[in-house]
Order: structure tokens, then C-alpha cells, then sequence
């Protein structure tokens, strides 16, 4: 027997803290680890900490979560029972996603969520929608599509599967140093305006039952 391990993470960025202080809920981030070493991590997110706006699907590291100062993180891990061929089926999954260069995040989606609720957009998603499919391919049964899934809905879903909360420590990686480069506020509103523009054309031009997911 194999296992998924869905991590709940406790976000220490400017925009984190800002959420935190609204809905008073400890998580603003979502991501699928492989292994229970908790090495790497999958997920939808800024590829770089100070590019909020260039962002798509990722590999990440523990250090891209205790960046800076910090030297842990806080967190909630879930571990999915799953059979081989189920394994296999998420892991096929994440490297198509991986090679895909046309991955981008839904921007519009994150922003909208707590009004309607998620939607679709060809090829772009986020941290929720991304670990809710997952499941879903473990074999959770989900009571509404997967794209309609927020934190806090998964943390309810998964309440029989629980592994551990609290912290987990550092670790460098050797990406560390290029996450973390700085950014400038031209480049920020040139990312931002790309991503708007991408999101819009495939909102206007694109249908997301197009995008084998």
C-alpha cells in the first residue's frame, strides 16, 4: 500500500498574514507531497517569493515555505491510502502537468472563490482545485466537482485520514537561492498584466472541457 500525503500549510507571506487576520483560519496554502519525508511538495503557486504573479505548477521545497528568517513552518498532513496502480495513475498525472508548459494559475479563481465558489479556466488552476483532483484520483469521493474545493473543505474531507499537525523544519534546497531573488515593481505589474491577459483570452477563447485533467 502506497500513500499520498496532502499538506495544509500555514503561508508567512505579506498576503498570508493579511488573510489570516479576516477568517481568523490558520492555512492559506495547499500541496501534495509523494513521500513522508515531505522532501517535495506539488501545487499550483508563485514560482518565485517575490513574483506573486508568475506563477503555474510547481515543485516546491520546505524552504520555499520557511524562507528568510523562518526555520520551520506550521502544518496539517494527511495521508491517503492508495493502491499502486492509483499511485501510479497521480504520479502520470504530475508529470503531465510538470511538462506542460502552458500551466498557468487561476488568478481569477482564487480571487473569486469566496463569492462564487471557484470556477474553471482552460489550463489554469490553483493550489485547492489541484489537491482536490488528487484526492479525487486517490479514490475520495468528493460531494461537488473538485474546482469548488477550498482549504478548509479539504481539511473536513480528509478529517479520517490525519498523520500530524504542527511544525516541520527547514530544509534547504538548492533552488532556495533562485526562489528567492528579488523583484521590482515594474516587473510585478508586467507579470500581473500578463497573467490577467492569458486568463482573459482563454475565458473568452478557450473551453475548459477542452483540458484533459
Amino acid at each position: 500500500m502506497k500513500y499520498i500525503y496532502v499538506v495544509l500549510i500555514e503561508s508567512y507571506t505579506g498576503l498570508g498574514k493579511i488573510l489570516k487576520k479576516f477568517t481568523g483560519y490558520r492555512y492559506e496554502h495547499i500541496a501534495v507531497s509523494l513521500d513522508k519525508s515531505l522532501t517535495e511538495f506539488y501545487s499550483f503557486s508563485r514560482k518565485q517569493h517575490h513574483h506573486p504573479f508568475k506563477a503555474g505548477f510547481m515543485k516546491e521545497y520546505r524552504d520555499y515555505y520557511a524562507f528568510e528568517e523562518y526555520q520551520r513552518f506550521y502544518s496539517k498532513i494527511f495521508a491517503i491510502p492508495v493502491t499502486e496502480e492509483k499511485y501510479d495513475e497521480i504520479c502520470g498525472f504530475i508529470e503531465r502537468l510538470t511538462e506542460d508548459d502552458e500551466q498557468i494559475f487561476n488568478l481569477f479563481a482564487m480571487l473569486t472563490t469566496p463569492i462564487i465558489h471557484g470556477f474553471r479556466v482552460y489550463k489554469a488552476h490553483n493550489c485547492m482545485d489541484f489537491t482536490a483532483r488528487v484526492i479525487e484520483m486517490a479514490g475520495v469521493e468528493l460531494e461537488k466537482p473538485f474546482y469548488k474545493y477550498d482549504i478548509p473543505d479539504i481539511e473536513k474531507l480528509l478529517t479520517g485520514y490525519p498523520v500530524k499537525e504542527g511544525y516541520v523544519k527547514r530544509r534547504d534546497s538548492a533552488e532556495y537561492e533562485k526562489y528567492v531573488e528579488k523583484s521590482n515593481v515594474f516587473t510585478g505589474i508586467s507579470e500581473f498584466l500578463t497573467a490577467v491577459c492569458k486568463l482573459t483570452k482563454r475565458c473568452l477563447f478557450k473551453k475548459p472541457a477542452d483540458e484533459i485533467y
